[in-house]
């Protein structure tokens, strides 16, 4: 059993390591985003330190490394400043935002969220969002899903920031609302047998 358990992990490690077929290396797309072109981006070796510097990302990567984390709510204020506290009902679990082909999911809220987005010019649009309709008995629970409806679909101007341990996300709504999530790695999909 371990060496068949060694076997695939050693299967997944090396297709993990293989440059996709478009010629984008995770390690180039991470770079491109923090602002190195794709001749500065290293070739290999997930531990190269990135460029220093931190820019809107291009639409193309940006889309690339949002699909590669769970974003979670570090913070979140109005354009005064003040800290929008429905956003945080559950301080065990921050509200999360998970990005794939398909669209983009907010969990850790009373219902499930669901919706489209695109990026593009700096921005991260999410477009109307669906969700289920479950009876949220907390009054903060259903605060939280009025809030994450309200705050967390339209236009925002976009900045990642992928350099060092933790990757942030910066999202600034048109309303000078401002929300910064953290990135934790998100983990390989299941392989089909």
């Amino acid at each position: 059993m371990k060496i068949v358990f060694a076997a695939i992990l050693v299967c997944v490690l090396a297709a993990c390591s293989q440059t996709p077929s478009n010629g984008t290396s995770l390690a180039s797309a991470t770079a491109q985003v923090a602002g190195a072109s794709s001749s500065e981006a290293p070739a290999s070796s997930a531990s190269t330190p990135l460029p220093a510097t931190t820019t809107t990302a291009p639409a193309a990567d940006a889309a690339t490394v949002l699909t590669l984390y769970h974003w979670q709510l570090a913070n979140a204020v109005d354009k005064s400043g003040r800290r929008i506290d429905a956003l945080f009902a559950r301080a065990d679990r921050p509200v999360q935002l998970d990005f794939d082909a398909q669209g983009v999911s907010i969990d850790n809220t009373c219902n499930r969220t669901r919706g489209s987005y695109s990026v593009a010019g700096g921005k991260l649009t999410v477009g109307n969002l669906a969700s289920t309709r479950m009876a949220c008995n907390d009054p903060a629970l259903t605060a939280l899903d009025a809030a994450a409806g309200k705050d967390l679909q339209g236009a925002f101007v976009l900045t990642l920031n992928v350099r060092g341990k933790q990757p942030r996300l910066v999202l600034i709504a048109d309303s000078g609302v401002r929300l910064t999530f953290t990135g934790v790695p998100a983990a390989l999909p299941p392989r089909a047998s």
